[in-house]
């Protein structure tokens, strides 16, 4: 079957080849070989690509927007100092222990109290105080013997 096959689009072939005149052959030939007149070269080289160089742009511009609302995000946000208790001219401040003149982020422990501690930068100053607290002192309970 496949050798019937095969000799069938042999003859077809052949006889379709034979169908053009040797005139038509040799003048799709010449056509084939004349050069083909295009764009130039320097013009192709000048030429701005309108797809991936647009995304990268906008892709750029979305980081770009990205960075600045995070930076001015930062910038607004104000951390939190607690101070949640002084003992020998140590202020326990946000789970860990100051003295004087150590650096609290960007602020500087001026003094430190009683039951508050001052603290100061640049911009401006802050005085810390413990929150009162309705059972702020230790009771000892007399046991028995």
């Amino acid at each position: 079957m496949k050798k019937i096959s095969i000799l069938a689009i042999m003859a077809s072939s052949l006889l379709s080849a034979s169908s053009l005149s040797e005139d038509e052959i040799t003048s799709m030939i010449t056509k084939i070989k004349e050069e083909r007149v295009g764009i130039a070269l320097s013009k192709l080289n000048n030429t701005v690509n309108p797809f991936i160089l647009k995304k990268k742009k906008e892709k750029q511009k979305e980081v770009d927007q990205g960075i600045k609302k995070k930076a001015v995000a930062a910038v607004h946000r104000e951390i939190v100092y607690t101070l949640h208790a002084i003992l020998n001219n140590a202020a326990f401040i946000n789970k860990k222990w100051y003295k004087k003149g150590d650096k609290l982020g960007r602020y500087h422990i001026v003094s430190i109290g009683k039951k508050s501690v001052h603290i100061s930068s640049k911009s401006g100053s802050k005085t810390l105080t413990m929150k009162k607290r309705k059972n702020q002192f230790i009771k000892l309970n007399k046991g028995k013997k």
